[in-house]
């Protein structure tokens, strides 16, 4: 998945819900640079946006079974990097059932931008 930098992209993570599981948590991560933190949780208590820096530029939907997409806003050029939705449900006997999903997200400057774009036309230093 591309995104535009400072523009919005989503993340896709879909599923078909099945009769006797119940979505027991929801959480999205983000691997960069070797490292990998939780960005999103959803669990019983609500919704949890873990890092500061994606307080108020994250969202998952919330009354659409089956779709656990995440949408991510004013994009920021360290957003790229490997992002994982997993998904746990519970079933009518108690087990828990994990899948998981991963997403590479590239944010770019500009969409396919000429090399030259960003130098200013001769004309302009006279």
């Amino acid at each position: 998945v591309t995104g535009t930098w400072m523009g919005s992209t989503t993340v896709p993570c879909t599923y078909v819900p099945s009769e006797g599981f119940t979505q027991h948590t929801l959480s999205w991560s983000l691997e960069r640079d070797s490292s990998v933190s939780t960005i999103f949780l959803r669990d019983d208590s609500g919704d949890h946006i873990l890092p500061a820096k994606f307080r108020g530029r994250v969202s998952v939907p919330k009354n659409s079974p089956g779709d656990a997409s995440l949408l991510i806003e004013n994009l920021e050029m360290p957003d790229s990097g490997h992002y994982t939705c997993q998904v746990v449900w519970r079933s009518t006997d108690n087990s828990l059932i994990t899948r998981e999903l991963t997403t590479t997200v590239k944010v770019v400057k500009e969409v396919n931008p000429p090399s030259s774009s960003w130098e200013l036309p001769c004309s302009l230093h006279q």
